[in-house]
């Protein structure tokens, strides 16, 4: 019975090989499947089936599981990041204006020339201000020979200041004093004796007193004549130094028949002509590009990253097989609208796509160095600001949630079994690497990957990466808050 039981059984398997083969072959590849693309994706955080209610992550919650983590170290390394803006090459306006009101003699300069700065650029004519200036050189020579003649006492317009003529007058009135005062006294003697009338001695005491009065007026008009002449040497020397003045005074107008380059440029437009005249003092005669550099406009994120002297690598269209050095020289911490140049009146993504764009830049100034000839202002191209720096870093994919230069990192406390959020600030970024400008500390370990799905509480095991040391664990109650706490 039982063997004729088998036997059917063979007979009937024999004649349905066919259907228990693709049998086979179906589990087989359901298996495949389920092992390649469903336990995968079971275990996938990004998936939906990850974060269902029957998922990979809920399960081992309900265990008392560890999610599997890629661990992170924060250190020191040598990061390069890089900033890339349009501009263009751009000068300083320079007038050379033409100060004195004259013909124009010659042009000196065209356009397009280069000059330095002192060249000649316009002269004017200045013959009439050469006649002045001899005029002036006449007028020392008549004040110095009129300080001659007040020293000398021959100044025929102050008749009374020559002290040295009233010296001698003095002189003479004081011996004539002397000689009537003799006279009255013998007079006097001999009227005692009867010799001589009382009318002779008062016609001496007159003669004295006329004397005396005409030598007392004699010294007021010395000490008069003194301070006078004193007076008038300061009034020749003073007519002297005006006169003096007046000379540099013409000879520095001199200078302004002659309009000289005052910076190394280019000469961008002449405004005059030869033969013209000028009859606006200070009108600009010739205009220069001076002071050659890149002004480049870059987004509103690089603001506050760049700094002053960092390199610069520049690439203008005219020569594309060049790069051009520079440094940052300036830093224009005004943010508009701008698309690397004219400014913009709609965003660069509009209505009906999603929320609007609007292009945001700043400008650095980028000096050239060194200058070359061939690098001329309005010259385009693209510039890259590039920073070196050795700093603590950590792999891009450890920061989260970024908005600006602000995320939040998950920091692996020294046991190795769970996490705490942390605000930092971050910096230049470079391939997959961020600078950390504040918030960690060096030698701390931080999640790469894995952190997607982890909710508060959650413990954790470091599956890839770098192991943490051996640490004392300060907290068994290591207790975490989510990024919104």
């Amino acid at each position: 019975m039982i063997t004729r039981l088998f036997q059917s059984a063979f007979t009937f398997l024999r004649s349905q090989w066919w259907a228990l083969v693709l049998c086979a072959m179906t589990a087989v590849i359901c298996l495949v499947v389920i092992y390649q693309l469903v336990w995968p994706a079971y275990q996938n955080p990004i998936s939906r089936m990850y974060t269902s209610k029957l998922g990979y992550a809920s399960v081992i919650r309900q265990t008392g599981g560890t999610f599997p983590v890629t661990s992170a170290k924060v250190e020191r390394r040598n990061i390069t990041g890089k900033f890339i803006g349009e501009g263009l090459v751009q000068s300083e306006p320079v007038q050379v204006p033409m100060v004195a009101m004259a013909n124009i003699i010659k042009v000196h300069v065209t356009e397009g020339q280069r000059v330095k700065c002192g060249d000649l650029i316009i002269e004017l004519d200045s013959s009439r201000l050469q006649m002045k200036i001899e005029s002036a050189r006449a007028a020392i020579r008549t004040a110095k020979a009129e300080l001659k003649r007040v020293r000398v006492g021959t100044v025929n317009v102050l008749q009374e200041e020559r002290p040295d003529i009233l010296a001698v007058q003095i002189d003479i009135a004081k011996a004539k004093l002397k000689q009537a005062k003799e006279s009255l006294a013998m007079n006097r003697r001999l009227n005692k004796k009867g010799s001589v009338g009382s009318e002779k001695v008062s016609q001496s005491q007159l003669a004295v007193k006329l004397i005396e009065l005409n030598l007392a007026e004699l010294q007021m008009s010395l000490r008069t004549a003194n301070a006078g002449r004193t007076n008038s040497v300061e009034i020749g020397e003073a007519a002297i130094a005006e006169a003096e003045l007046s000379l540099a005074y013409r000879l520095k107008q001199l200078e302004d028949y002659k309009s000289y380059a005052s910076a190394d440029g280019i000469v961008e437009r002449v405004l005059v002509h030869d033969r013209e005249y000028n009859q606006d003092p200070g009108r600009p005669g010739v205009l220069l590009a001076s002071g050659l550099w890149f002004e480049c406009y870059l987004d509103q994120t690089a603001l506050g990253r760049v700094q002053m002297g960092d390199r610069v690598e520049m690439r203008l269209s005219a020569y594309q097989d060049r790069v051009f050095q520079g440094k940052i020289e300036l830093i224009r911490p005004l943010v508009n609208f701008a698309l690397g140049g004219p400014e913009t009146n709609r965003p660069i993504r509009p209505l009906g796509t999603g929320a609007p764009e609007w292009p945001a830049t700043f400008s650095v100034r980028v000096a050239l160095d060194p200058t070359e000839d061939l690098v001329v202002p309005g010259l385009t191209g693209y510039a890259t600001v590039i920073q070196e720096r050795n700093t603590l870093s950590i792999p891009r994919g450890c920061v989260n949630a970024v908005s600006g230069n602000r995320g939040i990192v998950f920091v692996i406390n020294e046991a190795g079994d769970a996490f705490e959020p942390r605000n930092v600030v971050t910096g230049i970024r470079e391939d997959g690497l961020v600078e950390i400008c504040e918030g960690l500390e060096e030698g701390e370990y931080v999640i790469a990957d894995g952190h997607q799905v982890l909710e508060p509480n959650d413990q954790i095991h470091i599956a890839a990466g770098p192991t943490l040391e051996p640490r004392q664990k300060q907290n068994d109650d290591f207790a975490v808050t989510s990024p919104s706490q």
